[in-house]
C-alpha cells in the first residue's frame, strides 16, 4: 500500500491529529478535573513524564543578632508513566466520493473521538477512586437521600478542607470550585434537594465546562463513566492539582489499498494518569433508595 496524497484537509494526517485532540478535549467530562501541567513530549508507549514535588519549607523565629540557618528541603519526583494506547482503524470505500461527502467523513471521526473519549474517561476515573488519600474516602450510614445529600457533599469538603487541599476562600490552588463527579442516578438525587431547587445562577462567575449544577461549594459534573459496583455508586471530589494527565495522538495515516478502491484510515492515541496528591482527593459510595432490595 502506498500513502495517499490528499487534497482535502480533511484526510492530511497532521491536520486529523489537531482535529481529533481538540474535539476530545472538549467531549471529556474528566478532563477538566485533572491539571496537565507535565505533559512533556509523548512519542511512544512507556514514555515517562518526570514530576519533580518540592518539600516543605520551614519558617522559622528570626532574631536579631543570630545567624540565618539554610535548609535543603527535601522534595521527591515521582513518575507519569504512559501506558496506555488506544487506535481506531477504518475503511474508506471509494475515496473519491468520500471526500465530496464531508458530513459522512466528520461522522467517521466523531465515532473514533466518542470511542477514544470513552476509554480515557474510564481510565482517568478508576485511576482517580484507588489513589485518593485513606482519611478521605468518608462512610455514609444508610442510604443517599434528597434529606442527607447536602450534608454528605459538606462533610466530603470539609476532608478537602482539612487536608489542605482548598484555600480559605474555598477554591483549590488552581483558582477554580472544587468538582463533584457524580452518575445520573446520583445526579437525580441531587436535583431533588432543596439546595438544588432553589439554587440560583452564579452569574458572572466562570463555571468549569461541563458544570450541571453548583452545590455545596463543589461544581457537579455528571458521567456515565463512574466506577461503580452492583447498588453502589461512587462520587469523587476534588481540585485539579490531584491527578495529572498528559496525552498525544502519536501518529495518523491514510492508506490507499493498491488492490481495490479503499482508503484505511488509522490512528494511534496514547496517554496516561498519575494521582500525585491523593489529599487533593476526597470520595464516599454510596447505596440509593430502592437499590439492592
Amino acid at each position: 500500500m502506498a500513502e495517499i496524497e490528499v487534497k482535502n484537509g480533511l484526510f492530511k494526517p497532521e491536520i486529523m491529529s489537531k482535529e481529533l485532540l481538540r474535539n476530545l478535549d472538549a467531549n471529556s467530562v474528566w478532563l477538566d478535573c485533572v491539571n496537565r501541567n507535565w505533559e512533556g513530549e509523548i512519542k511512544n508507549q512507556g514514555d515517562t513524564v518526570k514530576i519533580n514535588q518540592p518539600g516543605d519549607v520551614t519558617v522559622k523565629t528570626y532574631v536579631k543578632g543570630t545567624p540565618i540557618e539554610y535548609e535543603d528541603p527535601k522534595g521527591n519526583q515521582v513518575q507519569l508513566v504512559i501506558d496506555q494506547m488506544k487506535y481506531f482503524a477504518f475503511n474508506i470505500e471509494d475515496i473519491d466520493a468520500v471526500q465530496a461527502n464531508i458530513e459522512l467523513v466528520s461522522e467517521y471521526f466523531k465515532r473514533a473521538r466518542s470511542g477514544i473519549s470513552l476509554a480515557k474517561d474510564s481510565y482517568i476515573a478508576t485511576k482517580g477512586w484507588s489513589e485518593i488519600d485513606a482519611g478521605n474516602v468518608l462512610t455514609l450510614e444508610g442510604n443517599l437521600t434528597k434529606e442527607n445529600a447536602y450534608g454528605t457533599f459538606v462533610k466530603l469538603r470539609t476532608a478537602l478542607r482539612w487536608a489542605n487541599a482548598l484555600q480559605n476562600n474555598g477554591r483549590g490552588f488552581d483558582g477554580k470550585q472544587p468538582y463533584a463527579i457524580v452518575d445520573p442516578s446520583v445526579y437525580g438525587v441531587l436535583l431533588e434537594t432543596e439546595q438544588a431547587i432553589h439554587a440560583t445562577t452564579a452569574g458572572d462567575e466562570t463555571i468549569r465546562r461541563g458544570t450541571m449544577l453548583r452545590f455545596a461549594g463543589f461544581d457537579i459534573k455528571e458521567s456515565t463513566n463512574t466506577e461503580q459496583k452492583p447498588e453502589k455508586h461512587k462520587i469523587i471530589v476534588g481540585t485539579t492539582e490531584a491527578v495529572t494527565f498528559a496525552d498525544q495522538i502519536t501518529k495518523t495515516r491514510t492508506l490507499q489499498d493498491k488492490d481495490d478502491f479503499v482508503a484505511h484510515c488509522s490512528g494511534l492515541y496514547l496517554f496516561g494518569a498519575k494521582t500525585v496528591q491523593p489529599k487533593a482527593l476526597a470520595g464516599v459510595e454510596v447505596q440509593l433508595e430502592g437499590e439492592g432490595e
